[in-house]
Parts: structure tokens; sequence; C-alpha cells
């Protein structure tokens, strides 16, 4: 992974943001391809939950310290909407991201849906502020070659569109593909509620999602940006899912 800045190209009369990333980096084992991991942990939370603002300071000192590290490690929160009828309503909840999550708990017989949920790379999930076990599955999934990775530049050309264009090495049949425009710093007073009269920090909060089935390696997305999304304060998180199991295959993220 490297973060980079968004630079301001002045072309055709167009004023157009581009985000730029590095290439893959391939590992040489046995004659065979493998890629650098990556992992992607998808919070599920609501400002009217109160366990929820602990994993959210948890989650933010973890993406703290991955960014510094610039370890491939990609953090999204999503807002359902199961806590909008207990005394507030947290206006960047979607029932979408309910049925998100409630997808992934059909996927993974038995678990029970609670919030704040953290679902690692698809495979596991935890309480979003279980510390030890989030930061044990990253430790140890880092050191797992990967039989995917993808590359992603991004650029905008109009006020309400990003255009995102994508590159996957390995595999692309049965798969999913995850485009999440997160925005990475969010305070919200809430009044009522479990959490009244709390000042509210969110990390990496899921403004925009769009989920695509992977038709190639090489791809172009277009997503529409709704107005009140802060681009200058977000990052552009693609990802790769398996599309029977929702397993994540490999990662990338853009940072302004």
């Amino acid at each position: 992974m490297k973060i980079v800045n968004i630079k301001l190209l002045v072309a055709f009369c167009l004023c157009v943001f581009f985000f730029n990333n590095a290439h893959a980096q391939l590992l040489k084992k046995d004659s065979s391809r493998v890629y650098r991991p990556s992992v992607v942990i998808e919070n599920f939370s609501s400002e009217g939950c109160s366990s929820c603002p602990e994993a959210d300071k948890f989650l933010g000192e973890l993406r703290h310290v991955v960014d510094s590290a610039f370890q491939p490690v990609y953090i999204l929160d999503f807002h359902v909407d199961v806590w909008d009828k207990s005394g507030w309503v947290d206006k960047y909840s979607d029932s979408l991201n309910t049925k998100r999550q409630a997808t992934y708990l059909s996927l993974m017989k038995g678990q029970a849906m609670y919030t704040p949920q953290s679902f690692l790379n698809g495979l596991f999930t935890v309480p979003g502020s279980d510390k030890k076990n989030i930061s044990g599955f990253i430790k140890q999934n880092l050191k797992i070659p990967s039989t995917h990775y993808i590359t992603t530049n991004a650029y905008q050309t109009h006020a309400d569109s990003i255009t995102i264009e994508y590159e996957i090495l390995g595999k692309t049949d049965s798969l999913l593909i995850n485009f999440a425009i997160a925005e990475n710093d969010i305070y919200t007073k809430v009044t009522a509620g479990e959490n009244a009269g709390k000042l509210l920090h969110h990390h990496n909060i899921v403004r925009v999602f769009k989920t695509e089935k992977v038709k190639g390696a090489k791809g172009t997305a277009y997503i529409r940006v709704p107005a009140g999304v802060a681009l200058k304060q977000s990052r552009i998180i693609t990802y790769i899912q398996d599309e029977n199991n929702w397993h994540v295959k490999a990662a990338d993220q853009l940072v302004n």
C-alpha cells in the first residue's frame, strides 16, 4: 500500500482529482505467483449503541497505527439502522448496511447479530472492540501470501461522481468487487438515546458503497458521490470477495 495525496490537474478546462497507487508487490514461491496479503475489517455499528464508542476508539487507534506503518489493513465502519427507533436516529445509518451485516451472518451460520460487530476478511466475526482477536488476526493473516492482488486509481471530473479504474491479478471468476468511500473523521453530538450527552468520534464511516460482479482483470467503475460527502476527508477502499462465501481476496486503498 502506498498512501499518496490527491493531485489537482487542469486539463480540457476540467478540475480533475487523481488518486494514485503503487504496483503490486509480487512474491515468488516455488515458481508460483502469490501476492502481498491484505486485511479488511468491516465494522457494523450505530450512534444509538452504547457499546459502539469503545469500538470507534479502538478502530481509530488501529487505523492510525496501520496507516503510519503503511500496512495493508483497511477499516470500514458501516452504520446500521436497527437502533434508529431507540431514541436517537443515526443520520449515517442505512438499511442496506443492515442487510449486508445480515447477509454475512447468513453465510456464517450460527452467529448472532449485534453491534459493534466486525467481520475480518469475511472469514470470522468478533466484537468491534475485541483488540486481542482483531490484532491477532491481522498479525497472522499478513504473514499468509495471497492468490490475488488489486491495484486502483481514481479521478474526479465532476462534483458528483468519481471514476475508479482497477486491475486484478489472479483468477477473476466468481468474484465481487466492492467500492467504498469512507469519511475519515466525523464528530457527532448525541442528545438522546443510549449515548445522550456524548460527543462521538467516528473513523472511516462508509458514505458510499457499490458492489459489482467482476467481469475481467481490468475494469472501470463510476461512483456517484452524494452531496455532503467530504472527499478531501475521505479514502477510497476497493476490495474483491468470493461471491459464494464473501471471503475477501484482496484490497486496495487510496487516501487523500
